[in-house]
C-alpha cells in the first residue's frame, strides 16, 4: 500500500520538482476581473506579477473546490493507497475545509489531512520532510504524526513593500495595514500560529532588512532541515539579505530559493523577500 502526498498551489512548488518527488498539486483559482486562471497550471509567476504591477484589476483567489480533492482521493482509494495532504494554513484559507468535505464524500479511512499552519516554502519544508519519511517506508498515519510534531517549528519572516495587498485580501485590518503606508514604512511580517502578523515596521528597505536579520538571529535556523530564500517578482533581492548573512556566518547551510506564486503573491504584492526555515531548539 503506497502513500500518496498532496499539497496545494500555496506551497509554491516548482511543478517539475513536484512531479519528480511524486507530489500531487491542487491548483487555486486566481481572478483578474473577468479573466480566470489556475495557479500552477496556466498562470506563471512572471505573468502574474506583470498583471499585478499593471494594476488594471485587483486579483482575488479562490480555494480549491472539494471536487478537486475528491478526484485525487478517489484515485488513491481505487488503487488502495494511503493519502497525506499537507495544506495551506486553515486560518488563511478554506482549502483545508474543502479537503475535509472531500474526505467525507470519499468515505475512505486512510486519508490524513495536516493543517500546515504555514504558507509557501513553509509548506514545502513539511512536504519534503513527508517525502523523506514516505521513502523510508513509514505509513501515512506515521508520516502525518511526524509532520504534526514539526510544523510548529516552521518560521517565516519577510519584508514586504506595503501592507495594502494584505488589507485588500482581508488578512489584516485596515488600521494595521495603514501603519505600513505611513512615511514609506516597510513592514516585516511573520507567519505565526497559522496567521500573518506584523513583526516590525522600519523606515526604508535597508532598515527593514536589518530588522529581518534581527528576527533570524532571535529565531536561529536549524541546518538539519532545508531553508528557503523567499522572493516575489525579483530574485535579485537576495543581494539585500544573503551577503549580509554570509558576512555574519549566519547563511543557512542548506539554502534553496522559492519564488512566491499567485496564491500568496496576491496578498503580499511585488517587492517582497524573506526566509522560511525550521527554528533550532
Amino acid at each position: 500500500m503506497a502513500v500518496r502526498l498532496i499539497t496545494d498551489a500555496a506551497a509554491d512548488f516548482d511543478p517539475a520538482v513536484a512531479r519528480r518527488r511524486k507530489i500531487s498539486l491542487v491548483p487555486m483559482t486566481v481572478q483578474f476581473g473577468a479573466a480566470s486562471f489556475l495557479s500552477g497550471k496556466n498562470l506563471s509567476n512572471e505573468v502574474f506579477f506583470q498583471l499585478l504591477r499593471e494594476g488594471k484589476e485587483n486579483p482575488s483567489t479562490s480555494q480549491p473546490t472539494p471536487a478537486a480533492f475528491l478526484r485525487l482521493f478517489e484515485e488513491a482509494k481505487a488503487a488502495g493507497d494511503q493519502v497525506v495532504a499537507i495544506l495551506l494554513s486553515g486560518a488563511l484559507s478554506g482549502t483545508l475545509q474543502s479537503a475535509e468535505i472531500a474526505r467525507g464524500m470519499c468515505e475512505y479511512d486512510p486519508i490524513y489531512l495536516v493543517d500546515s499552519r504555514s504558507a509557501s516554502a513553509g509548506i514545502q519544508i513539511l512536504v519534503n520532510y513527508a517525502c523523506k519519511l514516505r521513502d523510508s517506508g513509514l505509513s501515512a498515519a506515521a508520516i502525518a504524526g511526524e509532520v504534526e510534531k514539526l510544523k510548529d517549528k516552521v518560521r517565516i519572516f519577510a519584508v514586504i513593500d506595503t501592507l495594502e495587498y494584505l488589507r485588500r485580501g482581508g488578512r489584516l485590518s485596515g488600521f494595521a495595514a495603514g501603519l505600513g503606508t505611513v512615511a514609506k514604512l516597510k513592514p516585516t511580517i511573520a507567519v505565526r500560529n497559522g496567521e500573518v502578523s506584523i513583526a516590525g515596521k522600519s523606515f526604508g528597505t535597508a532598515a527593514a532588512v536589518k530588522h529581518l536579520m534581527k528576527m533570524l538571529e532571535e529565531h536561529p535556523v536549524d541546518d538539519d532541515y532545508p531553508s528557503y530564500f523567499l522572493y516575489t517578482d525579483d530574485k535579485g533581492r537576495e543581494e539585500l539579505l544573503l551577503p549580509k548573512l554570509k558576512e555574519r556566518g549566519k547563511l543557512p547551510l542548506r539554502l534553496h530559493y522559492c519564488g512566491i506564486g499567485p496564491a500568496i503573491g496576491t496578498h503580499i504584492g511585488p517587492g517582497a523577500l524573506g526566509m522560511a526555515y525550521i527554528e533550532r531548539e
